[in-house]
């Protein structure tokens, strides 16, 4: 088969590998065309063939589709209407472009929610015009891009009407700023013929200077009861959509042990990474099966796993230097996944690293220990 995917970063290369190695073990004929403005990308440096184009605004959509069976995404940023289009003339596409149109637009992707009676934190619509004040939810208050937001962007935490200097110029929305004891994330994956399962909640902590996920505690250090609770609020929101694909759910774990939907991805995400170190099928092999018809693999988690991400480090920019540690390379518990980029600037995710343990403590103790270890950064300083 010949799967399609729009954009060609380190989601679509990891998709490229457990392709190969999903060939090499069952001995298919499974082939990645991936569409990116730039040969170079992490998909074509792993074997994706590269197909010339521009995810964001359908520019080699065609192309794209003429060499493929099916079509999937790597990231949010993609032309849902050119995707419509070619759906209609008979091409495959998964997720679905109207499931797309749902959830890659942020405030539809909210108001579908709450239509729903899915919980998740209040919010109105906002275009980004006017000063924010203190009503209805009161400082601090979250403001989102309705769209092209992703790694932190399209994220604005306003304290007080001071921070109206620094709000967001689009639009989107207001959201009631959500004091929480811990951020959950649920991969979910769904198949064509209804088949729905969800993997391990995962804890994650994110850095305060960019909102972007620093690090993944999985399982989650939750009780067991609340666990079940994330995975079943996961796949009923799943279900309520309705579509095949893997996505990622982002929740919040409220003071009074509340579970929330605060985002929906329709991608392997992030968050989903520790699966390939720590369950009988990781994402990919997931996404992978899914594309392909297949029956959805176990998603058993054999082993707790913490995994963190290589953000370019601050102060630096230019061509990429990795400085690591070589003992890190014999270390059969420490999995250094680094995704090609040439370019390094300041909290750019340039990879990430998995470590598992015996439980979640000793292998967040190890990975603050590995930490040390290993850096990516630009070669220049940065002006």
């Amino acid at each position: 088969m010949r799967i399609g995917i729009i954009g060609g970063g380190q989601l679509a290369a990891m998709l490229v590998q457990a392709c190969t190695r999903s060939n090499e073990i069952e001995g298919s004929d499974h082939q990645i065309l991936t569409l990116d403005k730039s040969p170079s990308c992490p998909a074509a440096q792993v074997g994706g063939i590269h197909v010339q184009g521009v995810p964001a605004t359908g520019e080699g959509y065609n192309r794209l589709s003429d060499a493929s069976d099916i079509i999937t995404i790597d990231l949010e940023n993609v032309s849902v209407k050119v995707l419509a289009e070619l759906e209609s003339r008979g091409q495959k596409i998964i997720p679905a472009p109207s499931v797309l149109a749902q959830l890659t637009n942020k405030l539809k992707q909210k108001q579908w929610l709450t239509e729903m009676g899915i919980p998740t934190a209040a919010f109105m619509p906002y275009d980004g015009s006017m000063e924010i004040d203190s009503e209805p939810y009161g400082f601090p208050v979250v403001q989102k891009a309705a769209t092209g937001g992703y790694d932190g962007r399209g994220v604005a935490v306003l304290h007080s009407r001071a921070d109206n200097e620094t709000r967001l110029r689009t639009s989107g929305y207001i959201e009631q700023y959500i004091n929480r004891k811990m951020e959950v994330s649920v991969m979910v994956a769904a198949s064509e013929q209804g088949e729905v399962v969800a993997y391990q909640p995962v804890e994650m902590v994110f850095r305060e200077d960019g909102n972007v996920l620093d690090y993944l505690v999985a399982p989650a250090r939750l009780p067991a009861e609340l666990l079940v609770q994330a995975r079943e609020l996961a796949v009923s929101t799943i279900r309520a959509l309705q579509a095949s694909g893997i996505f990622g759910i982002e929740m919040f774990l409220t003071e009074s042990d509340e579970l929330l939907v605060n985002e929906i991805s329709p991608r392997t995400h992030n968050s989903g990474h520790f699966t390939t170190e720590a369950c009988l099928t990781s994402q990919f092999s997931q996404q992978l099966r899914i594309l392909t018809g297949m029956s959805l693999g176990d998603v058993f988690q054999f082993t707790p796993a913490a995994m963190f991400n290589l953000l370019g480090a601050r102060d630096y920019q230019g061509e990429a230097i990795v400085e690591q540690d070589q003992s890190l390379d014999d270390d059969e518990r420490v999995a250094i996944h680094l995704y090609g980029k040439r370019q390094c600037f300041a909290g750019r995710k340039m990879g990430h690293v998995t470590v598992t343990g015996d439980s979640v403590e000793t292998a967040l103790q190890k990975m603050k220990l590995i930490r040390r270890k290993i850096l990516v950064r630009g070669a220049e300083k940065s002006v």
